[in-house]
This record gives C-alpha cells, sequence and structure tokens, in this order.
C-alpha cells in the first residue's frame, strides 16, 4: 500500500492535535477527580453584611466605619472584624457576585440550603442531605446540625435527614444511657421481634430499625466525639468558650469520627439596627473559632478532602438606615468557600465602588450549589428520582464556578 508523505504529516499533526487536545480534556476533568470527602457549613442566621466582612467599601459613604486590611493573599482586603480569618485566606476564597432573587428570611433560608426558589408542592432537599445521599453507608449519622434547623430531606428520605443536636452534653448523656442499657434495648427488640399483632407489623419493624439503628451507633465514635471536654483547655480556649466556639470545636471532632456534613449555625445576623456594633460582636467568636477550625483542618491534612462554606440568607443594603442598620439585600449574597477540592486565595467577581451593584458577570445560587456539589461528584444536571418516581435534575440548571476549581 502506497502512503505519500503528506498523509504521513497529516497522521503525525493529527496525533499531536490530538493529544493536545486530550491533555486539556485531561486537564478540564480533573477538576473533579479530587472530591471532596466531607463539609462544613457555618450559616450565619439573620443574613450577614458583606460590607463588615468580605467586601469592605471604607472611605465611601455606604462604607460606613468599617476599615479593610491586607490578607493572606497580596491585593486582597476584607473588613478588619475578621483579623484571623483574613490569615487563612490563601485558603479560602470569595464570592462577591453571587446574587439571589428571596429577601424574605424563610425564603432566603430555604433557597441558600437548598437550591432551588420554594414551592411547597415540590420540597427539595437541603445540600447535606444530598450530600449525605452520595457518600457510602455508615452506623455513624452522615448529616449533624448543630444549633439550628436546616431543611429536610424532601425525596431523599428520613435516612438523609440532618441529626440535630442543640445540646451536645446532654445528646452525649442520652447516647451513654442507651450503652449502658444496651441489653435492654435488645430485649426490647426481640419483643417487638415477636409481637402476634399482625395489624402492627409496619410499626413493629419501623421500631426495630430504629433500635437497630441506634443499637449500632453508640458503638462508634460518635459518641465520644460528642465529649469536647477531651480536649485540651488550650484547644478549647482557641475555638472560644462561647456556644459557637464550642459547636465548631465539635465539628471538626465529628468530621474526624466520620461524619460527612455538618452545619454550624450563628445566628443574630439580621441587623436593620446598631448594625456595625452588631457585627463586630458577632463577628468576635466568628473570628476565632473559624480561624482554630481551619488551622486544625489545614494540620491534620484533613481540609483537602473538608469543604468549609460560609454563607446566610442573603447580604445587607449598602445604603444605611435611620436606625444605623442595613436591611435585606439578596442583590450581592456574600459567601465564601475553601477546602475540599475548592481553590484558596481567590476572589471571584466585584461589586461597584458603593456596594450598590455587581459589576461584570454576577452567578446564581443554583451556580453556586453546581460548584459545592462538583467535588463530591455530583453533576449539576445529576437525574435525581422523587417520592413519585419522576425526574429531577440536583441543581436549578446550575453552572460550575469553574474558577474555584
Amino acid at each position: 500500500m502506497h502512503v505519500c508523505r503528506r498523509q504521513i504529516l497529516g497522521a503525525g499533526f493529527g496525533g499531536l492535535f490530538a493529544l493536545a487536545w486530550r491533555r486539556k480534556l485531561d486537564a478540564f476533568f480533573s477538576i473533579g477527580k479530587s472530591h471532596s470527602k466531607r463539609c462544613i457549613v457555618l450559616w450565619m442566621s439573620g443574613g450577614p453584611s458583606q460590607l463588615e466582612t468580605f467586601d469592605p467599601k471604607p472611605g465611601t459613604r455606604n462604607g460606613g466605619e468599617c476599615r479593610a486590611i491586607p490578607t493572606a493573599v497580596p491585593g486582597t482586603h476584607i473588613a478588619e472584624t475578621l483579623p484571623e480569618v483574613a490569615r487563612h485566606l490563601d485558603k479560602l476564597s470569595i464570592i462577591r457576585n453571587l446574587t439571589s432573587k428571596e429577601g424574605d428570611h424563610d425564603r432566603g433560608h430555604y433557597y441558600l440550603h437548598t437550591g432551588f426558589t420554594p414551592v411547597p408542592s415540590f420540597p427539595r432537599p437541603t445540600l447535606g442531605s444530598v450530600v449525605s445521599k452520595h457518600v457510602e453507608d455508615s452506623d455513624i449519622p452522615r448529616f449533624v446540625t448543630l444549633g439550628g434547623s436546616s431543611i429536610g430531606p424532601a425525596f431523599m428520605g428520613p435516612d438523609h435527614a440532618p441529626f440535630a443536636i442543640s445540646d451536645p452534653e446532654q445528646a452525649r448523656f442520652l447516647l451513654e444511657e442507651v450503652r449502658r442499657r444496651r441489653n435492654r434495648l435488645a430485649l426490647l427488640n426481640q419483643l417487638g421481634d415477636v409481637s402476634p399483632v399482625k395489624s402492627e407489623t409496619a410499626m413493629v419493624a419501623r421500631r426495630n430499625a430504629m433500635f437497630q439503628r441506634i443499637e449500632r451507633l453508640v458503638g462508634t465514635r460518635f459518641v465520644d466525639a460528642l465529649d469536647i471536654e477531651r480536649e485540651s483547655d488550650s484547644v478549647r480556649q482557641k475555638y472560644g468558650e462561647d456556644d459557637f466556639g464550642r459547636r465548631c470545636l465539635l465539628a471538626r471532632r465529628l468530621i474526624e469520627s466520620g461524619v460527612h456534613f455538618v452545619e454550624v449555625e450563628l445566628g443574630g445576623w439580621d441587623t436593620h439596627a446598631d448594625n456595625f456594633r452588631s457585627v463586630k460582636e458577632l463577628c468576635g467568636p466568628l473570628d476565632r473559632a473559624w480561624s482554630a477550625l481551619m488551622e486544625d483542618l489545614s494540620s491534620s491534612g484533613l481540609l483537602e478532602e473538608t469543604m468549609v462554606v460560609w454563607m446566610g440568607e442573603f447580604g445587607r443594603t449598602p445604603n444605611i438606615n435611620g436606625q444605623n442598620g442595613r436591611d435585606h439585600f439578596p442583590d450581592v449574597t456574600p459567601v465564601v468557600v475553601g477546602g475540599g477540592g475548592i481553590q484558596g486565595g481567590r476572589v471571584i467577581g466585584q461589586t461597584s465602588a458603593d456596594g450598590s451593584s455587581i459589576e461584570g458577570p454576577s452567578y446564581r445560587v443554583a451556580d453556586l450549589f453546581a460548584t459545592l456539589l462538583h467535588p463530591f461528584g455530583v453533576s449539576p444536571d445529576a437525574e435525581f428520582r422523587t417520592d413519585f418516581d419522576s425526574p429531577t435534575s440536583a441543581t436549578d440548571d446550575g453552572k460550575v464556578i469553574k474558577d474555584l476549581l
């Protein structure tokens, strides 16, 4: 067979061209190869002010009295209220161009937990439930909330509902009590198995499943993780002896014990009045505990597979109202994220000099959720099945924010 020089050259260049494109594609798709295994959400209930946290506007009419300080990332400044977090900004990225359409607390809470606007007839699962569904099964709860109420699992089912802990000491006491009375629990389980009432079969089956789940749980590291008194005085002081500090320390311990998703709430951000004093007081425990969490996760190597997300329902208005406060402002909804496959040290987007609008491209809440799910190996258009066996996508047509991955 005769092969001319042009064919050889063409085949050679074609092969090189294909190889180059394959390398580009491999590089693109390798974004998703380093999947997150865990996630901690720091939920700022009430809607945090971006101008006194991660998008300060010093020297402007809307900026108020808050100054900006340098961070671990040259050229990137945040508010003076978070000096310790500023030291870790090389491991965190700020999203300044996320916009939402929900300015009501309840609706914003739902939207920033699920990625979908509320539709009462079609409940959506919260982010923690979606993550729970896509990680390996375990005797340890996969999804835990500390100090607040998340959204339910919707069609993901009760196995992916949050394990809500308002008082860790009480929860530990109850589980320790179960541990001490395991023989009695086994007896109750056996009695349920021989129940002669056929009409109660389904109820007995549910009860037995619950007993078995509790029986398995009390034998895990989860119970010991609830006891933060096992930590040294210096570690507890590093996180802070306030409620939020203790919850962040507990979140770290739960992640270490095998929990995949923990949501920690810090309330009080609805600063319609006296915004500057309130935010300063809130940022004290936030700065201390968040910094300690980043330090510990980083030093242990867990940050590589643990995503940390800071967000709330929406942002606050750039204009300062007559009560020296800021009102609801979903147009700019601040989010900070890092770890677990998310690039640190980046600022995504920008707002105008007075903070009143986003300049240039903006991202939707659905895009944020597409980005948060991506490191867990969940595609934005992955298909879920509802209770009625109808298909629905993982996000509301969300697009991954590639600059974060």
